[in-house]
């Protein structure tokens, strides 16, 4: 629930977006801005968050970070110029939301459930599809009925009135309970050193970075685009949460596919799925036809959140030790990078060319650097028993 309260709020920016082009009559690119910040602070902040998490314990993160965000999304409904908005949206929010991040969640279960990782971070996972689900149709109502500042304040309640007390229920797994249900987590493993100097560990980084450049061009401009292409902003609104909905069949399938064919088939096959979905929205583009969105949401919906399921399991094959929490905290520093690179370049494009056509072909490029990446990423460290390249 933290994550798809978290999920929810971010990816709700979606239907923020045209909306506050309307009120601060910037370009596409400059308010798009605002939720790079967001992304690129939730990204880069990865090693400060786990630190965090190891000094504080999840309880107290979670509950004061939902707090701080709460705060942030409440100054900024107050806001009356853009770059306010982009100080208390973009970098406030984007700090105070990065602790309810995927990375911390994701660690929970992986403690809880050392025999069972991968299932555990699907399952974890479907929090960030529930989330967009929820809150992107509701927050298109909102803005619609309501504005976009009573839409962020209607997120600080949920931040407060569901994230605060859900988590005063949260505590990690003792040690020695730990021990008991696998005697090999206690190994030291790999340290945070000896990984940053594997080609894996970079491999890996960089497959995230080209992951997380493709999918926000599409999270956050998709309805901005078939707006323009003439679909009403109830339905396009409508497809993005459809996109995540799918997304959970898609998520558990991912788990599956990872165990059974390996990491690196496991994303050539997602993220293909990815490219084909990208692929039919160029299609409505070009021929006007609406029913394209059926099959962008279901190509593309497979895919969505693919890229962290994979890479944590292929990370946890090859770090998995006393240091794994660190390494994953450092790998996911690439993210955020990424997804604002993303999110700029969407609207960038529009503004130069006045179509979103270019951005798509370098969602296409994103795509298959990353599974590239993915099948460079090698054998596990001397001395451990991770799989081999591909697995």
């Amino acid at each position: 629930m933290t994550l798809a309260v978290q999920n929810g709020v971010l990816g709700s920016f979606a239907v923020l977006y045209l909306p506050l082009i309307d009120e601060f009559g910037g370009s596409r690119a400059e308010v798009a801005t605002v939720q790079s910040a967001a992304l690129l602070l939730a990204g880069v902040t990865g090693p400060l968050v786990g630190a965090a998490f190891d000094r504080l314990g999840p309880r107290v993160l979670f509950q004061a970070s939902a707090l701080l965000a709460a705060a942030a999304l409440v100054a900024a409904s107050r806001v009356t110029s853009l770059p306010m908005l982009i100080l208390t949206y973009g970098i406030w929010g984007g700090l105070a939301l990065a602790p309810l991040s995927s990375q911390t969640n994701m660690t929970v279960a992986a403690l809880w459930y050392p025999r069972a990782r991968g299932r555990a971070i699907a399952v974890v996972d479907l929090g960030t599809a529930v989330g967009a689900f929820c809150f992107v149709p509701l927050g298109q109502a909102l803005v619609s009925a309501l504005g976009w500042r009573t839409t962020l304040l209607v997120w600080a309640a949920a931040l407060v009135l569901v994230v605060v007390p859900l988590n005063a229920f949260q505590r990690l797994p003792e040690t020695s309970a730990a021990a008991h249900d696998d005697p090999a987590d206690l190994r030291p493993g790999t340290t945070l050193a000896a990984a940053l100097a594997t080609p894996a560990f970079w491999w890996l980084a960089a497959m995230r970075f080209f992951g997380s450049c493709a999918f926000p061009v599409m999270n956050v401009h998709m309805v901005a685009y078939a707006i323009g292409r003439g679909i009403a902003p109830v339905t396009a609104a409508a497809a993005l949460g459809a996109v995540s909905l799918v997304s959970l069949a898609g998520r558990l399938t991912t788990g599956v596919l990872c165990d059974r064919l390996g990491r690196a088939p496991a994303l050539t096959l997602t993220y293909t799925s990815a490219a084909l979905g990208v692929g039919c929205l160029t299609v409505l583009g070009l021929t006007g036809e609406s029913w394209w969105l059926v099959p962008y949401v279901a190509l593309y919906g497979m895919a969505q959140g693919s890229s962290g399921i994979v890479a944590s399991a292929r990370a946890v094959d090859l770090f998995t030790g006393a240091s794994f929490g660190a390494i994953w905290g450092w790998i996911t520093l690439a993210v955020g990078p990424g997804e604002a690179l993303g999110v700029w370049l969407g609207g960038r494009s529009f503004d130069v060319w006045g179509s979103y056509l270019p951005a798509f072909g370098f969602v296409w490029l994103a795509l298959a650097a990353g599974v590239v990446s993915m099948w460079r990423v090698r054998a596990a460290p001397a001395g451990s028993a991770g799989p081999r390249a591909g697995e």
